[in-house]
């Protein structure tokens, strides 16, 4: 792309002494500024810019007595900044140029691009520089006078420009800010490897909140969390892995968060054909609700009335996810999820080493039939596959994966709920 540049040149001599009858004498340097632009009028924010200067003798065309180059990177206003004098001199020496002999011009090329040359001309204030003790701020956009007075110079200045506003803009990743016009490099990947500065975690990972967390380990012990109450006032134990809190029981409340009850006792033509939220206990036998919890159809998860306690929700697709890799990736974590007791033999890989403690609740299934209790176990999240599905997490007894799938809503599986 064609770039451009809106410049302003500054004749100051720098911490010199020029009185009117020594002006003839070699300035130190003379400070050069620009604003470098796209072809469209944007600025080149933080961009290598290479400039080349000429001072051509008597006219612009003239003799080039004098030729440096700088290699510069722009701000973030698109300003650069240099010395004329200060460069890597290809031609004439900066110190032996006769000031006093005719008029001089600056001539400016970007690489190959020229962009223009324009006549340099002493102004009153540069005569007293030293006296007034003229300086040129660092950033390049403010002249400080002596006295603690100063000048803005417009249109540069980044007085001029809203201030940046710092964040990550990748949009990939889990902290991406749209508001952000510079990057600050703290962009944050889901699932990447990091280090949450706790020397009680392991398997640091940038978890599903977008939080750096490990696995919190105390004496070889998993973390408990405070634990849960529902609105029945069944009180669950948890357990907290890599940052999420999880409660360590199948959920079996009869209520909705408000108040109000959650169907039960359907037969099978009515579990198959109700759109709204239900519940059953397995085989209709209190002993199975004792254990494994009661089984809730989609509807009943997704119920804006809150089918966890108040401060927990029904997990969603993606903390299932990051719940499954902060415990080694689905092909792992089955055997550190599953309970020791409960699941029929030969329970394979079964260590509950993550403390999830899962039991096989079976399910009911579309058409309301009991199935796999004991084999199974069958997790909703609060996540849809399409308006007719949703995913769901499974354990079985002879393996030690987790696997994720879609089924229809009006199945019933166990529910885990997970801390706000």
């Amino acid at each position: 792309m064609k770039k451009q540049i809106t410049f302003f040149f500054i004749p100051l001599f720098l911490h010199f002494l020029i009185p009117s009858f020594l002006f003839s004498q070699s300035p130190q340097g003379i400070p050069y500024q620009a604003v470098m632009r796209n072809a469209d009028g944007s600025v080149m924010a933080s961009s290598a810019v290479s400039l080349t200067f000429m001072i051509h003798d008597g006219a612009a065309n003239g003799t080039v007595v004098y030729q440096e180059g700088h290699a510069l990177t722009s701000n973030a206003q698109g300003l650069v900044s240099c010395v004329v004098g200060n460069g890597v001199v290809s031609q004439g020496n900066f110190n032996s140029i006769n000031w006093g002999n005719g008029a001089k011009f600056l001539h400016v090329m970007m690489g190959t691009t020229d962009l223009g040359t324009q006549q340099m001309l002493s102004v009153p204030y540069a005569l007293y520089a030293g006296a007034c003790d003229i300086e040129v701020s660092l950033t390049g956009d403010t002249l400080y006078i002596g006295g603690g007075n100063f000048v803005i110079i417009p249109g540069i200045s980044a007085a001029n420009f809203p201030p940046a506003i710092l964040g990550c803009m990748d949009n990939a990743a889990c902290n991406y800010s749209s508001a952000a016009t510079q990057n600050d490099n703290s962009c944050l990947y889901l699932n990447a490897t990091c280090d949450d500065g706790n020397a009680n975690t392991t398997n640091d990972v940038i978890n599903s909140s977008c939080v750096c967390a490990g696995t919190e380990v105390v004496n070889g012990t998993f973390i408990t969390g405070n634990g849960a109450t529902d609105i029945d006032g069944n009180t669950y134990a948890s357990i907290i892995i890599n940052g999420q809190e999880w409660m360590q029981q199948n959920l079996a409340v009869t209520k909705y968060r408000n108040g109000d009850p959650i169907p039960t006792g359907l037969n099978n033509t009515t579990w198959q054909n109700t759109t709204n939220g239900a519940y059953a206990i397995y085989n209709n036998d209190a002993a199975n609700n004792t254990l494994y919890g009661k089984l809730y159809n989609w509807y009943a998860v997704n119920d804006s009335r809150g089918l966890c306690p108040t401060g927990w929700h029904v997990p969603s697709d993606a903390e299932w996810t990051t719940l499954e890799t902060n415990l080694g990736g689905s092909s792992v974590p089955g055997g550190k999820m599953k309970s020791t007791t409960g699941w029929n033999s030969p329970n394979t890989g079964a260590t509950n080493s993550s403390g999830f403690t899962a039991f096989p609740g079976g399910f009911r299934d579309d058409v309301g039939t009991y199935d796999y209790i004991g084999y199974l176990g069958y997790w909703w999240s609060s996540t849809e596959y399409d308006s007719n599905y949703a995913w769901y997490r499974i354990l079985y007894y002879d393996y030690s994966n987790v696997d994720r799938n879609g089924l229809t809503k009006p199945y019933g599986f166990s529910v885990r709920c997970v801390r706000d």
